[in-house]
């Protein structure tokens, strides 16, 4: 795992989550709902705190007695209480404390002054891609930053529904905008035609090219008789 992949927040609850997928910090597993992920991370992981605690030596300082006490202050109880259990001084406990407050202070510092100078690398991450599409596929090649600023340029939400003001030149361009559009279906539902057609179409006139594409690049799936509909990415 790469820590500068991923935000603050992101580190702390142990996954990333990309419109309706909540995707491991720590393996590749994905899960629609967060009570999926949240499970997972302790059954396999042994919880978010442990796996952070723990990630691999060449991103993390924290010795293991380090590790051991952070493990103990997220703990809700005195300090005279996690003294008596690591058999130390209640002034030990505050001491060690104090470090790591400093500690995040220089690492705060630090994190501005690298951001002062190279930037930040969220707006460059690219988003995920369908499972059936190759990575190298340039038309997946989508930056945070390019699908803020397209979403933001062809979509309306007047009357609290998502519009699609008109479909853009480019095929990268509109893959860009089916990640948008596939958030309006579930998983773990089967559509019937008529359900998707009446969907897409209050979202674009043309529906039908809609749907084309979001079969085409792996947003849905459909059964042979086209009859049922199921969102896939």
């Amino acid at each position: 795992m790469n820590p500068t992949d991923f935000t603050i927040d992101e580190l702390i609850q142990g996954y990333r989550q990309i419109r309706k997928i909540y995707s491991c910090n720590y393996c590749s597993a994905t899960f629609f709902k967060q009570e999926q992920i949240n499970n997972h991370l302790v059954e396999q992981h042994n919880g978010a705190l442990s796996a952070l605690l723990s990630v691999p030596e060449k991103y993390n300082t924290l010795t293991q007695n380090q590790q051991q006490l952070l493990t103990v202050f997220k703990q809700p109880i005195k300090d005279s209480d996690i003294a008596k259990q690591l058999q130390v001084s209640p002034s030990t406990i505050r001491h060690q404390k104090f470090t790591f407050r400093e500690k995040a202070k220089q690492a705060q510092l630090y994190l501005a002054q690298y951001q002062a100078v190279f930037g930040s690398d969220q707006d460059t991450e690219l988003l995920p891609v369908p499972p059936t599409i190759a990575t190298t596929d340039d038309r997946f090649k989508i930056t945070n930053q390019e699908y803020q600023k397209l979403t933001q340029r062809y979509f309306d939400y007047h009357d609290h529904q998502l519009h699609l003001i008109r479909l853009p030149k480019g095929q990268k361009r509109i893959v860009t905008l089916l990640y948008r559009i596939s958030d309006e279906f579930d998983f773990n539902i089967n559509y019937t035609q008529p359900e998707i057609d009446q969907r897409l179409k209050a979202i674009y006139p043309d529906y039908d090219i809609i749907k084309r594409y979001l079969v085409d690049y792996g947003f849905l799936a459909r059964t042979t008789d086209n009859r049922r509909y199921w969102r896939t990415f």
